[in-house]
């Protein structure tokens, strides 16, 4: 059970991470403040940080096997996001080689925060 609030307490982290970076990101698009090549670069560096930082705070609380945890984590959201990728009908072979550069950010992640850790 303890490792399941901590499960679920990185995932809303990273949630909260992305959602924050990406209002800032939107606000900044709103006032012109950025141009279109800005924004189609951010709407893919955004995610892979996201999931680098949740990997890097299940790294950190890790006490072994940190690229496990880091694993554990980005499957869950890779799940998450395949199902809304589904609902929409937009899954192609660019998006399932995108999932795969999340999950291994999260990964290195976790693998950084574990040896932070030590």
């Amino acid at each position: 059970m303890k490792y399941l609030k901590k499960l679920s307490l990185n995932i809303l982290y990273t949630i909260i991470f992305f959602i924050t970076l990406t209002l800032l990101l939107t606000t900044f698009n709103y006032f012109n403040i950025i141009n279109y090549q800005t924004l189609a670069i951010c709407k893919i560096i955004i995610p892979i940080l996201s999931m680098f930082f949740g990997g890097l705070l299940m790294g950190k609380k890790a006490t072994k096997n940190g690229w496990l945890e880091g694993l554990k984590i980005s499957l869950i959201i890779i799940v998450i996001l395949t199902i809304f990728t589904l609902s929409i009908g937009n899954f192609t072979p660019k998006i399932l080689t995108f999932f795969l550069i999340l999950i291994l950010s999260c990964i290195f992640g976790s693998i950084i925060g574990i040896n932070k850790n030590a």
